[in-house]
Protein backbone atom coordinates (compact mmCIF):
# COMPACT_ATOMS: atom_id res chain seq x y z
CA UNK A 1 0.00 0.00 0.00
CA UNK A 2 1.43 3.59 -1.30
CA UNK A 3 1.10 6.02 2.20
CA UNK A 4 -0.96 9.05 1.48
CA UNK A 5 -0.27 12.40 2.99
CA UNK A 6 -1.56 14.70 6.04
CA UNK A 7 0.02 18.15 6.62
CA UNK A 8 -3.16 20.47 7.96
CA UNK A 9 -3.84 19.85 11.39
CA UNK A 10 -7.60 20.48 11.06
CA UNK A 11 -7.65 17.25 9.06
CA UNK A 12 -11.10 15.17 9.19
CA UNK A 13 -8.48 12.58 10.13
CA UNK A 14 -6.68 14.03 13.01
CA UNK A 15 -9.77 15.67 14.47
CA UNK A 16 -11.91 12.24 14.20
CA UNK A 17 -8.30 10.77 15.90
CA UNK A 18 -8.07 13.13 18.86
CA UNK A 19 -11.60 12.40 19.72
CA UNK A 20 -11.18 8.96 19.90
CA UNK A 21 -8.64 9.34 22.12
CA UNK A 22 -10.54 11.92 24.29
CA UNK A 23 -13.93 10.47 24.39
CA UNK A 24 -15.38 7.09 25.59
CA UNK A 25 -19.07 7.77 24.30
CA UNK A 26 -17.24 8.65 20.40
CA UNK A 27 -15.59 5.37 20.63
CA UNK A 28 -18.49 3.44 21.50
CA UNK A 29 -19.88 5.07 18.92
CA UNK A 30 -17.27 4.43 16.47
CA UNK A 31 -16.60 1.01 17.34
CA UNK A 32 -12.75 1.99 17.74
CA UNK A 33 -10.23 2.96 19.79
CA UNK A 34 -7.05 4.69 19.34
CA UNK A 35 -3.31 3.18 19.81
CA UNK A 36 -0.47 5.03 20.69
CA UNK A 37 3.01 3.66 20.48
CA UNK A 38 5.43 0.49 18.67
CA UNK A 39 5.18 -1.59 21.15
CA UNK A 40 1.39 -1.34 22.38
CA UNK A 41 0.73 -1.84 18.64
CA UNK A 42 2.98 -4.90 18.33
CA UNK A 43 0.62 -6.39 21.52
CA UNK A 44 -2.15 -5.64 19.42
CA UNK A 45 -2.71 -9.11 16.88
CA UNK A 46 -6.15 -7.73 15.12
CA UNK A 47 -6.92 -5.76 12.67
CA UNK A 48 -5.94 -2.08 11.84
CA UNK A 49 -8.26 0.84 10.33
CA UNK A 50 -5.51 3.68 10.15
CA UNK A 51 -2.13 3.97 11.00
CA UNK A 52 -0.62 7.08 11.13
CA UNK A 53 3.25 7.25 10.94
CA UNK A 54 6.09 10.22 10.08
CA UNK A 55 7.84 8.26 7.81
CA UNK A 56 7.58 5.13 5.60
CA UNK A 57 9.44 2.27 7.29
CA UNK A 58 9.32 -1.70 6.67
CA UNK A 59 6.60 -3.32 8.60
CA UNK A 60 4.30 -6.35 8.78
CA UNK A 61 1.21 -4.50 9.34
CA UNK A 62 -1.72 -4.19 6.88
CA UNK A 63 -3.51 -1.26 7.78
CA UNK A 64 -6.96 0.01 5.71
CA UNK A 65 -4.96 2.89 5.06
CA UNK A 66 -1.17 4.81 6.11
CA UNK A 67 -1.20 8.27 6.27
CA UNK A 68 1.85 10.04 6.57
CA UNK A 69 2.37 12.80 8.82
CA UNK A 70 4.35 15.76 9.95
CA UNK A 71 5.43 15.43 13.73
CA UNK A 72 3.36 18.38 15.25
CA UNK A 73 0.00 16.02 13.71
CA UNK A 74 1.42 13.02 15.71
CA UNK A 75 1.75 15.46 18.61
CA UNK A 76 -1.66 17.09 18.31
CA UNK A 77 -3.02 13.33 18.39
CA UNK A 78 -1.47 11.93 21.27
CA UNK A 79 -1.70 13.16 24.99
CA UNK A 80 1.85 11.94 25.38
CA UNK A 81 4.84 14.44 26.44
CA UNK A 82 7.25 12.82 24.29
CA UNK A 83 4.58 10.65 21.59
CA UNK A 84 6.41 7.88 19.39
CA UNK A 85 5.94 8.20 15.68
CA UNK A 86 3.03 5.19 15.30
CA UNK A 87 -0.70 5.44 16.14
CA UNK A 88 -3.17 3.82 14.54
CA UNK A 89 -6.96 3.28 14.74
CA UNK A 90 -8.23 -0.07 15.71
CA UNK A 91 -11.77 -1.78 16.21
CA UNK A 92 -12.99 -1.76 19.76
CA UNK A 93 -12.38 -5.27 21.11
CA UNK A 94 -15.55 -7.06 21.67
CA UNK A 95 -17.21 -8.04 24.98
CA UNK A 96 -15.26 -10.67 27.11
CA UNK A 97 -16.82 -13.52 27.62
CA UNK A 98 -16.14 -14.73 31.65
CA UNK A 99 -18.28 -18.02 31.42
CA UNK A 100 -16.90 -20.88 32.66
CA UNK A 101 -12.93 -19.16 33.93
CA UNK A 102 -12.10 -20.39 37.14
CA UNK A 103 -9.76 -17.48 38.26
CA UNK A 104 -10.94 -13.74 37.99
CA UNK A 105 -10.77 -10.39 38.90
CA UNK A 106 -13.02 -8.30 39.78
CA UNK A 107 -13.00 -4.40 39.62
CA UNK A 108 -15.60 -1.84 40.97
CA UNK A 109 -15.71 1.99 40.73
CA UNK A 110 -11.79 2.06 40.13
CA UNK A 111 -11.25 5.57 38.63
CA UNK A 112 -8.17 6.14 38.14
CA UNK A 113 -7.03 4.92 34.32
CA UNK A 114 -3.48 4.30 35.79
CA UNK A 115 -4.81 2.20 38.46
CA UNK A 116 -7.11 -0.11 36.18
CA UNK A 117 -4.67 -1.04 33.56
CA UNK A 118 -1.84 -1.43 35.79
CA UNK A 119 -4.62 -4.07 37.42
CA UNK A 120 -5.38 -5.71 34.28
CA UNK A 121 -1.05 -5.97 33.50
CA UNK A 122 -1.10 -7.64 36.72
CA UNK A 123 -4.11 -9.92 36.48
CA UNK A 124 -2.31 -11.01 33.31
CA UNK A 125 0.97 -11.44 34.67
CA UNK A 126 -0.11 -13.80 37.55
CA UNK A 127 -2.53 -15.83 35.45
CA UNK A 128 -5.86 -14.24 35.86
CA UNK A 129 -8.17 -15.79 33.25
CA UNK A 130 -10.54 -12.11 32.99
CA UNK A 131 -11.34 -9.06 34.30
CA UNK A 132 -15.20 -7.90 34.96
CA UNK A 133 -15.55 -4.30 35.86
CA UNK A 134 -18.19 -2.40 37.44
CA UNK A 135 -18.74 1.43 36.56
CA UNK A 136 -14.49 1.79 36.14
CA UNK A 137 -12.97 4.09 34.10
CA UNK A 138 -12.45 3.02 30.56
CA UNK A 139 -10.06 0.80 29.74
CA UNK A 140 -9.67 1.62 26.36
CA UNK A 141 -8.19 4.94 27.19
CA UNK A 142 -4.94 6.24 26.71
CA UNK A 143 -3.76 6.10 30.22
CA UNK A 144 -5.67 3.02 31.03
CA UNK A 145 -3.86 1.30 27.55
CA UNK A 146 -0.34 2.33 28.29
CA UNK A 147 -0.66 1.50 32.38
CA UNK A 148 -1.75 -2.19 30.80
CA UNK A 149 1.30 -2.37 28.51
CA UNK A 150 -0.94 -5.01 25.80
CA UNK A 151 -2.20 -6.64 28.40
CA UNK A 152 -5.98 -5.40 27.62
CA UNK A 153 -5.34 -7.45 24.52
CA UNK A 154 -4.96 -10.30 26.02
CA UNK A 155 -7.35 -10.79 28.50
CA UNK A 156 -11.06 -11.05 28.02
CA UNK A 157 -12.73 -8.00 29.38
CA UNK A 158 -16.30 -7.87 30.55
CA UNK A 159 -18.30 -4.46 31.82
CA UNK A 160 -21.42 -4.90 33.60
CA UNK A 161 -23.66 -4.42 36.58
CA UNK A 162 -23.38 -5.23 40.46
CA UNK A 163 -26.00 -8.23 39.33
CA UNK A 164 -24.46 -9.26 36.48
CA UNK A 165 -21.53 -9.92 38.20
CA UNK A 166 -23.34 -11.72 41.37
CA UNK A 167 -24.43 -14.07 38.20
CA UNK A 168 -21.37 -14.39 36.73
CA UNK A 169 -20.00 -15.97 40.29
CA UNK A 170 -23.32 -18.13 40.72
CA UNK A 171 -22.40 -19.44 36.94
CA UNK A 172 -19.08 -20.15 37.51
CA UNK A 173 -19.46 -21.23 41.22
CA UNK A 174 -16.48 -18.73 42.33
CA UNK A 175 -15.70 -17.80 46.23
CA UNK A 176 -15.80 -14.53 45.57
CA UNK A 177 -13.13 -12.28 48.46
CA UNK A 178 -13.40 -9.12 48.58
CA UNK A 179 -9.97 -6.99 49.47
CA UNK A 180 -11.31 -4.59 52.69
CA UNK A 181 -9.51 -2.77 55.58
CA UNK A 182 -11.55 -4.32 58.02
CA UNK A 183 -11.07 -8.20 56.39
CA UNK A 184 -9.09 -11.08 57.83
CA UNK A 185 -6.11 -13.25 56.88
CA UNK A 186 -8.36 -16.71 55.19
CA UNK A 187 -7.47 -19.65 53.59
CA UNK A 188 -7.97 -19.43 49.69
CA UNK A 189 -9.45 -21.81 47.47
CA UNK A 190 -10.18 -22.33 43.89
CA UNK A 191 -12.26 -21.41 41.60
CA UNK A 192 -12.25 -17.90 43.13
CA UNK A 193 -12.77 -14.43 41.91
CA UNK A 194 -10.86 -11.40 43.86
CA UNK A 195 -13.17 -8.48 43.98
CA UNK A 196 -11.01 -4.79 44.23
CA UNK A 197 -12.93 -1.44 44.67
CA UNK A 198 -12.09 1.89 44.72
CA UNK A 199 -9.58 3.47 47.36
CA UNK A 200 -12.23 5.79 48.36
CA UNK A 201 -14.86 3.79 49.24
CA UNK A 202 -14.10 0.31 48.65
CA UNK A 203 -16.07 -2.31 47.25
CA UNK A 204 -19.45 -1.93 47.64
CA UNK A 205 -21.79 -3.10 51.03
CA UNK A 206 -23.48 -6.09 48.59
CA UNK A 207 -20.31 -7.61 47.41
CA UNK A 208 -18.94 -6.79 50.98
CA UNK A 209 -22.04 -8.73 51.83
CA UNK A 210 -21.92 -11.60 49.63
CA UNK A 211 -18.26 -12.36 49.58
CA UNK A 212 -15.01 -12.85 52.35
CA UNK A 213 -13.61 -9.87 53.17
CA UNK A 214 -9.49 -10.39 53.17
CA UNK A 215 -6.70 -7.83 54.50
CA UNK A 216 -3.06 -7.66 53.52
CA UNK A 217 -1.27 -7.50 57.32
CA UNK A 218 0.15 -3.90 57.90
CA UNK A 219 1.74 -1.68 60.03
CA UNK A 220 -0.80 0.18 62.24
CA UNK A 221 0.88 3.46 61.09
CA UNK A 222 -0.21 2.44 57.59
CA UNK A 223 -4.18 2.93 56.87
CA UNK A 224 -4.45 1.88 53.30
CA UNK A 225 -2.62 1.22 49.99
CA UNK A 226 -3.02 2.35 46.78
CA UNK A 227 -5.58 -0.19 45.11
CA UNK A 228 -3.10 -1.11 42.32
CA UNK A 229 0.05 -1.89 44.71
CA UNK A 230 -2.87 -3.44 46.99
CA UNK A 231 -4.40 -5.71 44.17
CA UNK A 232 -0.41 -6.99 43.19
CA UNK A 233 0.33 -8.19 46.63
CA UNK A 234 -2.94 -10.54 46.52
CA UNK A 235 -2.60 -11.76 42.93
CA UNK A 236 0.65 -12.64 44.21
CA UNK A 237 -0.47 -14.44 47.27
CA UNK A 238 -3.60 -16.08 45.21
CA UNK A 239 -1.02 -17.45 42.41
CA UNK A 240 1.33 -18.57 45.54
CA UNK A 241 -1.10 -20.07 47.39
CA UNK A 242 -3.10 -22.23 44.65
CA UNK A 243 0.38 -22.90 43.27
CA UNK A 244 1.23 -24.61 46.40
CA UNK A 245 -1.78 -26.26 46.43
CA UNK A 246 -1.58 -28.21 43.43
CA UNK A 247 1.95 -29.27 44.18
CA UNK A 248 0.63 -30.81 47.40
CA UNK A 249 0.80 -34.47 47.55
Amino acid sequence: MIPKEIKSLQHPIVKHLVKLRKEKRYRAEKNALLIEGKKLLSEYQGPINVLITTETFSHHLSPKSHFIVPLQIIQKISEAVSPEPFLAEVPLPPQGNLAGKKQLLALDCISDPGNLGTLIRTALAFGFEGVFLIDCTDPFGAKALRAAKGATFHLPIQQGTEQELLSLIEENQLTPYVADTQGKETPLTSPLILILGSEAHGPSPLLKKRGTQITIPMESKTESLNVAVAGGILMHKIRETLCQSSTTI
